[in-house]
């Protein structure tokens, strides 16, 4: 009964001396760029005993595996497959962390990281949340007799938020499309703001408030409609001299041929 119970004791004391942590249980991956998963066991200098596994926790699909003191991807999900990585050289130290390149927005989701060595199994889970930069916003002005519209385009993730400015700061109003995502999981942004005057001074501002991203640029625009009133004038002194060169090619043409015709 005594060594039963120092059995017990034991086998409880090294269960209780193995662990398995994450460094960051919660990841933010930035879209194109790769993404390290933490995690860290007690090590075991021998790693001939060692099995490290990577899922998903939704749905167990297998992420990397490592057993037989080398990587075992036969079962590895074949999104993952030529994009997940193990430092072997860190495995003896105890650190079990993933490198996923070229992250995906399907890449976004929860993990699980299971070690189990000669000292204990365990597991811990981690999240991984998908953002991506917008790029530089596209300018495109459009003018009209009345107006002008002033109009950026732009993609990112996850959805911004959009602010333009007038003059002194002041708040304008404006027109918003966001399209849905695309193959690259990214949102199709444009935004058009419209002026009644002919000077335009307008700040455009995008925030991704998960990537901490700020976007501001200002568009200032003199429209002088005089030049349009010269042109229209020029273009009409053109037709009016048109219209008098066509009228008298014709009188000459009639008297050409009544000369003829005597």
């Amino acid at each position: 009964m005594f060594w039963l119970l120092l059995y017990v004791v034991v086998v409880d004391a090294l269960v209780a001396s193995f662990e398995v942590i994450a460094s960051n249980q919660h990841l933010l991956a930035v879209r194109g760029r790769p993404a390290v998963l933490g995690c860290e066991f007690t090590p075991d200098s021998d790693l001939s005993n060692l099995v490290v596994t990577w899922q998903r926790q939704e749905d167990s699909r297998v992420v990397h595996s490592f057993y037989y003191q080398q990587d075992q991807l036969d079962r590895q999900c074949p999104k993952y497959r030529n994009r997940t990585s193990l430092n072997v050289s860190e495995l003896y130290k105890g650190n079990a962390s993933l490198r996923i390149a070229a992250i995906r927005p399907k890449d976004a989701g929860w993990y699980l990281c299971i070690v189990t060595n000669t000292k204990g199994t365990g597991r811990v889970s981690m999240q991984v949340t998908y953002g991506a930069l917008y790029s530089e916003p596209r300018l495109s002005i459009h003018v009209n007799s009345s107006a002008l519209k002033v109009q950026f385009e732009t993609e990112g993730f996850p959805k911004p938020e959009v602010i333009w400015l007038g003059e002194h700061n002041r708040n304008l109003s404006y027109h918003l499309e966001i399209y849905g995502q695309t193959e690259d999981g990214l949102y199709f942004v444009k935004s058009i703001c419209e002026a009644q005057k002919p000077m335009l001074n307008v700040t455009f501002i995008l925030k991704n408030p998960l990537l901490n991203q700020h976007l501001q640029r200002q568009v200032f625009l003199n429209y002088d409609t005089t030049d349009h009133v010269i042109i229209a004038l020029v273009a009409l002194s053109v037709v009016c001299i048109l219209l008098i060169i066509g009228i008298i090619w014709l009188a000459v043409q009639k008297q050409n041929k009544h000369r003829s015709s005597l």
